[in-house]
C-alpha cells in the first residue's frame, strides 16, 4: 500500500468515479464456511497517484467487518493491487443507536490489520482538523 497509504488527513485520497456499488457484497469471515456480507463501494483515485478508495459498510450481520478487515483487505488487494485506500464504516461501539465510525484499515508488517479513527475524530488530535475538512468535501460519497 506504499502508493496511498495515508500518513495524514492531508494524504486521504479524493473519490472520483464510482466504480462499484455493491449493497449486499460477500465478504470472508473466520471458518471456512462463513462469510459476511456490507455493501461495498469502489472509487478510483481523483489525486495525482493513480489508486482506489473502498468503503466496506457494516449492514448488521453477524459477522463484523472489524473481525474480518484483514481477509476484506486481501481480497481487495488482489482484485485492484496494492495502490488502494480501504476504509471500514461501522456501528461506533458503545454508542447509541445510528452512530457510526470510518477507520482506515492499514496492514501492518506481521499481515494483521490495525485501524485508526477517520472520523469522528477527538478535538484532542491532532488530524482532528484535516480530518474534519475530508469528511466535510467528501462526506455524501463515502457515507452518504
Amino acid at each position: 500500500m506504499e502508493g496511498l497509504t495515508p500518513a495524514s488527513a492531508a494524504d486521504l485520497p479524493p473519490p472520483g468515479e464510482l466504480l462499484v456499488d455493491d449493497p449486499f457484497w460477500p465478504y470472508p469471515a473466520r471458518g471456512l464456511a462463513r462469510e459476511g456480507t456490507g455493501h461495498v463501494r469502489v472509487w478510483a483515485t481523483a489525486a495525482a497517484s493513480a489508486g482506489y478508495l473502498a468503503v466496506v459498510t457494516e449492514t448488521g450481520g453477524l459477522i463484523s467487518i472489524t473481525e474480518s478487515a484483514g481477509r476484506i483487505w486481501a481480497g481487495l488487494a488482489r482484485r485492484y493491487g496494492p495502490s488502494f485506500v480501504l476504509l471500514e464504516h461501522r456501528p461506533a461501539p458503545g454508542s447509541g443507536e445510528g452512530m457510526k465510525t470510518l477507520d482506515l484499515v492499514r496492514i501492518g508488517a506481521d499481515g494483521s490489520p490495525h485501524g485508526s479513527r477517520i472520523w469522528p475524530a477527538p478535538e484532542e488530535d491532532p488530524r482532528h482538523a484535516g480530518l474534519e475538512r475530508w469528511m466535510a468535501a467528501h462526506r455524501h460519497q463515502i457515507v452518504g
